[in-house]
């Protein structure tokens, strides 16, 4: 992975990553200079029409609302926490950067541009990309 081309354009800046997870983290992680972060993107993915197929149902609501799903009710950190879902194989996940970088990882049959997975970065792209 190192030694990919970087060719996945962030959505809001314009750096440039190796992964489409690289961009994702990069976004959640609130460096981003369009101020894109865990939150928005959390809030998106809930409102993806194909939210069923890679939210815990349990999280969707939360979501969809913008609550920081990782702090607990003092406002502390609590990361225990695993909204997102691989549609493929189950797998559980703390952040969409996980799912991303899970199915990169092709140990299961999950592919980044298939399904419900390919639906969510159309739909990401349309809510976030500063081409729109």
């Amino acid at each position: 992975m190192v030694h990919l081309d970087p060719s996945v354009e962030c959505y809001g800046c314009y750096r440039i990553f190796t992964t489409y997870a690289g961009m994702i983290i990069h976004l959640e992680s609130g460096s981003c200079d369009s101020g894109i972060n865990i939150l928005d993107l959390n809030e998106s993915a809930a409102l993806c029409y194909q939210w069923k197929h890679y939210i815990d149902e349990e999280y969707h609501d939360d979501m969809v609302e913008g609550y920081d799903l990782y702090l607990d009710y003092m406002g502390n950190y609590n990361g225990s926490v695993y909204p997102f879902k691989c549609p493929t194989c189950g797998t559980g996940f703390a952040k969409l950067s996980g799912l991303f970088q899970h199915i990169g990882s092709q140990t299961c049959d999950q592919r980044l541009r298939n399904g419900a997975i390919g639906k969510l970065i159309n739909w990401l792209e349309r809510q976030h990309s500063k081409r729109f």
